[in-house]
């Protein structure tokens, strides 16, 4: 029996086309000039039958790419940290080896624990909780409260994961020489560089909040060790800053945890939005959600938003993957049954910088 047997049962060779494809998307769309390793990691699996029949343990809606390596940096925070895999990543030693060298360690080492892998690829979602993308989100919710005549916001988060960017409003704000929002006391000041030359609308005070939920078919506890290690093998191995700033943002929802629901959206949606009090916008949000979504849910999605909207007015904020050149930050307006779009921004998937559109 072949390793490529051993790991999973046979997948088609449009499957594999597809897989390869995703892998090699990744490399080029979201690792170049971010992660070294990860680029050339991703680039190197896509031509690897035993890689991709690997990744292909992970749900098809899932982004395979991210949650393989994921599942590998899981048993490196853990059990596996002394592997000689670990010298290739920037956050696990002192002494790095160049990234162009890691390949034939990370293979043997999927090989070689390919079934804890493929557990954990079946089990988990990418549940990415990038606390800087609130810095992208902020004038949007500036915007939202605008339009809602200046009333406090119902927020309500689809693909909450631990519910950090649900208290995004704990947090302070820092724009470069564009403004400093929030408490100087925060636990977590958040920093956004702006690019291009339109300044956001960042606000004077941060909006007020009236009321907090976040949904999610699969929430993590920030208190829970298994969860936390979760969140951070989902940060890139070059990346110590996110890892640094997801570990204070953790610490600030285990002292004052948001109230999170397991449920999924399309059951759940309707009855939220009509149940907020009537004295204050009800503001949705996601960020990096809608692409966990087959394409029959999100039509489901919009339909079920329209048909809302028919009861009572509403915000929606996205922050997701479109045609465009970076992600896109958008903002919907929802009344009488019908939805007004805009897109306000171009925005760096973890929160680093903000191009206004708008």
């Amino acid at each position: 029996m072949s390793q490529t047997e051993r790991i999973s049962a046979p997948i088609t060779s449009a499957e594999m086309a597809d897989l390869s494809a995703r892998f090699r998307r990744f490399a080029d769309r979201e690792c170049r000039g971010v992660s070294p390793l990860y680029q050339g990691l991703a680039r190197a699996a896509a031509k690897d039958e035993e890689l991709l029949a690997l990744a292909a343990q992970a749900p098809p809606e899932q982004p395979r790419p991210n949650m393989l390596f994921a599942a590998v940096r899981v048993l490196l925070l853990g059990a596996e940290g002394d592997d000689p895999l670990a010298c290739f990543y920037p956050d696990l030693t002192v002494e790095v080896v160049p990234a162009r060298r890691a390949f034939p360690a990370f293979r043997a080492f999927c090989l070689r624990h390919h079934g804890r892998l493929a557990e954990i690829l079946r089990t988990r979602v990418v549940s990415t909780n990038e606390p800087a993308r609130s810095a992208c989100l902020l004038p949007a919710f500036a915007l939202a409260a605008r339009r809602g005549g200046a009333a406090p916001l119902h927020l309500v988060e689809v693909g909450a994961s631990a519910g950090l960017n649900l208290i995004w409003d704990r947090y302070a704000f820092a724009y470069g020489g564009d403004g400093r929002v929030g408490d100087r006391a925060a636990g977590l000041t958040l920093t956004c560089a702006i690019r291009g030359r339109r300044t956001p609308p960042i606000p004077v005070a941060l909006p007020a909040v009236a009321s907090r939920l976040g949904i999610d078919k699969q929430p993590l506890d920030a208190a829970n060790e298994a969860d936390a290690l979760w969140l951070r093998a989902l940060v890139w191995p070059e990346q110590t800053g996110r890892a640094a700033r997801l570990s204070r943002a953790l610490a600030m929802v285990r002292a004052d945890p948001p109230p999170l629901m397991a449920g999924d959206a399309l059951t759940c949606l309707p009855d939220i939005v009509s149940g907020r009090p009537a004295d204050a916008t009800v503001c949705l949000f996601h960020s990096f959600t809608l692409n966990q979504f087959p394409a029959s849910a999100r039509a489901a999605f919009a339909a079920l938003l329209g048909d809302a909207a028919r009861h009572r007015p509403f915000m929606r904020i996205g922050l997701e993957w479109g045609e465009g050149p970076a992600p896109e930050l958008r903002l919907y307006s929802y009344s009488h049954g019908a939805v007004d779009e805009e897109l306000l921004a171009y925005c760096d998937p973890h929160g680093a910088w903000i191009e206004w559109r708008a």
